[in-house]
């Protein structure tokens, strides 16, 4: 549109690569993916009159959609089963914290309060629907909190369900749409009378991609793979409070970090290049999950002209910063051993009607070669992210060494875990781990079992490990200018 270019963009969106090039020549016949390229893509968004814009190089304006500046939509699903009055403090402490995230709601904003047992109940408002926040609301809303009594059991997915239909039934608005965030909180787990593992699985999957939901769990009885399984396919973190008078400020945080995230409508898209396979794309900061695309376009493929192309959507988005892994298999030619290549091109773009400073596309790279030297390398970041799989995969193996009672087996892993904690820089990780082992030698990652492990301390480390921390000191950096790479299209150049 005229004039679009001028307007002073919403957000700014930076976009960087980092990665190795070079991969070793595959020594077999046919032994094209023999070697992975992979490389960790890192988006950085910072909303206006936020400091330090990353560099961008277009302000784009393409169409309807959701934008900086969308509304926030907030149902919150509090567990009032029967298991909450036991103690009553219990309660009282989930009551006072759904307040503390009814006064981060802004005004203007939609809501709902909604009580989760075995079936759903409306505490707020009472019939099926939302209500818009003001001062008046969130007093009506906070009344009808009290008033509402626990009781039957615990079957999380039709509170999801529920929120589902709450955020299905949301006006069309002409200012960029809504952004739809559930915050789930119980003390408990599914019981199979009332709900089994495949229900919930199959209510959560139908709700993938209608909203984003944060799960908090209080007490020990709660199922870790539940809040994961949840937290991961809805976009959502997963939390383990064990102090109840933290448990205000941490709903109050959840729902204000969900009422910043008001840049939507981001998508990011693979240009794969002929031959090139796609393996894995997975956000491995702030949480790790496996992504899949929203869409794929092959008809590169079937004309032989190209790769597949990948799209995927973001979610909503704050100031903040996200990584991604992608691995690829190259195809092997013997031609063009030493020359840089494009493998995967990495696009952003926005369904967006308020203009956004976008990046220009960046390259993913490679280059064959026979030197051990060029190729045995790691990039930094790469690195990184792996080694906090790796604690994410030790630990879990050392969990399951204490349950069968190996407690050497399970010290020497949890020693491991506190050296990979240490060496990418994952203090909240360490934290966790010092109420499980007295560390003897840092170093050497050289600890020690307490006589006593409480369950709540083991489940919530593992809710731990599913979150990453930034690389600290390996920065992303850009790639230094140069020569588009042979094959490879100029940024903006028409496809």
């Amino acid at each position: 549109m005229a004039g679009q270019e001028d307007q002073e963009p919403a957000a700014s969106v930076g976009l960087e690569v980092s990665q190795v090039v070079e991969l070793p020549r595959p020594r077999t016949p046919g032994g094209q993916d023999t070697a992975r390229m992979y490389a960790v893509l890192t988006v950085t968004v910072r909303r206006a009159g936020a400091a330090h814009a990353p560099p961008a190089a277009t302000v784009r304006d393409p169409g309807a959609g959701g934008s900086a500046g969308s509304r926030l939509a907030e149902v919150l699903l509090i567990d009032h089963s029967s298991s909450m009055v036991m103690p009553p403090s219990r309660l009282a402490a989930a009551r006072a914290a759904a307040v503390s995230a009814l006064a981060r709601i802004p005004d203007g904003s939609l809501f709902a309060l909604v009580a989760g047992g075995d079936r759903t109940a409306m505490i707020y408002p009472r019939r099926p629907g939302l209500a818009v926040a003001h001062a008046e609301s969130r007093a009506a809303a906070e009344a009808a909190l009290h008033d509402c009594t626990p009781g039957g059991g615990t079957a999380m997915g039709t509170w999801l369900e529920r929120a589902r239909q709450l955020f299905r039934e949301l006006p069309a608005t002409g200012d960029g749409g809504w952004v739809r965030h559930a915050l789930l909180l119980t003390d408990g787990k599914n019981e199979p009378g009332y709900e089994t593992r495949a229900e919930l699985q199959e209510r959560v999957e139908r709700c993938a991609r209608a909203f984003v939901c944060d799960v908090v769990g209080i007490g020990d009885a709660w199922e870790t793979e539940e809040l994961l399984l949840i937290a991961r396919a809805l976009g959502g973190g997963a939390r383990a409070v064990a102090d109840l008078t933290r448990l205000p400020d941490e709903l109050a945080s959840l729902t204000g970090r969900a009422a910043g995230r008001d840049v939507t409508g981001l998508r990011l898209r693979l240009y794969h290049r002929a031959g090139v396979r796609p393996h894995s794309f997975e956000q491995v900061h702030p949480t790790r999950v496996a992504l899949h695309p929203d869409r794929v376009d092959l008809s590169g493929v079937g004309t032989g002209a190209g790769g597949p192309v990948e799209e995927y959507d973001l979610g909503p988005c704050g100031d903040e910063t996200r990584a991604y892994l992608l691995c690829v298999g190259a195809p092997y030619d013997p031609a063009k051993i030493g020359k840089e290549l494009l493998l995967t091109e990495v696009e952003l773009d926005a369904e967006s009607p308020a203009p956004l400073r976008l990046p220009a596309p960046q390259p993913v790279l490679m280059r064959w070669t026979d030197d051990p030297d060029l190729y045995s390398r790691l990039d930094p970041q790469v690195a990184h992210y792996r080694q906090e799989e790796e604690l994410h995969r030790t630990f879990e193996e050392a969990c399951a060494e204490l349950k069968l009672g190996r407690r050497s087996a399970a010290e020497a892993l949890l020693g491991t875990a506190w050296r990979l904690a240490a060496e990418t820089g994952d203090t909240a990780m360490q934290e966790h781990l010092r109420r499980l082992v007295r560390v003897r030698d840092s170093a050497s990652g050289r600890v020690e079992l307490r006589d006593r492990i409480a369950k709540f301390d083991v489940e919530a480390a593992r809710i731990q490990t599913s979150t990453t921390v930034l690389p600290g000191a390996h920065l992303p950096g850009p790639r230094p200018p140069g020569p588009h790479p042979p094959g490879a299209r100029p940024p903006g150049a028409a496809r």
